[in-house]
């Protein structure tokens, strides 16, 4: 299964955890993505910085900041990046869902992946043509 867009486009997958990191760096490897991995909140967006990611996987509870700060960050290097906020806890974080910010719950599953990232993507794509 891969997806056109794949074609050297960028994500970051951004969790402490690093069994978690490993199984979407993989799931999102075999879609056809490049894939970088950031283990906090800092790291997070100094990847962002240099690597320019279309997509962020965006773990809720990290060291070095919190959700909304590492958006916000990640909102002033890029207003268009597509994130994908994951928690174990069933509900999101207050203020951070919109066009560009998705929410699932930990673990995801494989399709569920496929679709968030489809949808967030297919969204980018209409916000950034439409901008233009």
């Amino acid at each position: 299964m891969s997806a056109p867009e794949a074609v050297r486009t960028t994500m970051l997958v951004a969790d402490d955890d690093a069994l978690v990191r490993g199984v979407l760096r993989m799931a999102l490897t075999r879609l056809g993505y490049e894939v970088r991995e950031a283990v906090d909140a800092t790291e997070t967006v100094a990847i962002a910085r240099d690597d320019h990611p279309r997509l962020v996987v965006l773990d809720v509870n990290m060291p070095g900041g919190s959700v909304h700060s590492t958006l916000a960050a990640l909102r002033e290097l890029d207003p268009s990046v597509a994130v994908l906020v994951l928690s174990g806890e069933s509900q999101p974080p207050a203020d951070v869902l919109g066009p560009l910010c998705a929410f699932a719950r930990k673990p995801i599953e494989l399709d569920d992946l496929v679709a968030h990232v489809g949808r967030l993507l297919a969204t980018q794509a209409g916000v950034v043509s439409g901008s233009s």
